[in-house]
């Protein structure tokens, strides 16, 4: 029995590790992840008439876009980060309560083993062993809420910033834009960044981040 105690000791230690790397997740990380679960909306190509062979093709007018500095700085990006930190904390205080409660029950079973008998003693463990799982359950549960509702916040960014892009290359008469981050040089004639930033902050101000009830 001091060998099953042993075991259940180690599972709520692994167990709080597991809430320290589960919850501990920065809306920054995440955003650099980008929605790995809920796939970014991808712009849609410009249309344009397939040229007869031998045609000769339209010189590329070029526009150049920080796309992380939107995703990270635009103000709705700001707010949604604001409340996921919030919720995170949150989180974590309540699976931090449960983990104490925890503690406490396994120092009561251990202080009853002696005087238990072998039936009453193993019922008490099984009863503990579930709320070890229950618990576990929990910081899954809501390490994959966080997530989800991160991933669809940065997505409706992502989508406006795309539409944005594409009213300014229009306008411009840009047919191929490209990421900031692909070059170590830009002339600061092609970058629509902060514009692209403005539009999207007057088009976007804020994204709820909609979490399910637990």
């Amino acid at each position: 029995m001091q060998s099953t105690l042993s075991k259940t000791r180690l599972r709520v230690a692994l167990l709080s590790a597991v809430t320290a790397a589960g919850l501990v997740l920065t809306a920054g990380a995440a955003q650099a992840q980008s929605a790995p679960k809920a796939e970014a909306p991808k712009a849609e190509a410009p249309k344009t008439d397939v040229p007869a062979p031998g045609a000769e093709l339209k010189a590329p007018v070029i526009a150049v876009i920080d796309v992380q500095k939107i995703m990270q700085e635009s103000n709705a990006s700001k707010g949604i980060t604001k409340s996921f930190e919030s919720l995170r904390d949150s989180y974590q205080k309540e699976i931090s309560a449960l983990e104490d409660k925890l503690r406490k029950n396994e120092d009561e079973l251990r202080k009853q083993q002696t005087v238990l008998s072998p039936e009453a003693l193993a019922t008490k463990r099984r009863d503990f062993e579930k709320q070890v799982a229950d618990v576990q359950k929990t910081v899954q549960t809501r390490k994959r809420a966080l997530e989800t509702s991160l991933n669809e916040a940065m997505a409706v960014v992502h989508k406006t910033m795309v539409e944005v892009v594409a009213d300014i290359s229009r306008e411009r008469g840009a047919n191929l834009v490209l990421a900031r981050q692909q070059f170590v040089l830009v002339d600061t004639q092609l970058d629509v960044t902060d514009m692209v930033m403005e539009r999207v902050n007057k088009k976007l101000p804020q994204v709820a981040l909609n979490v399910p009830k637990q």
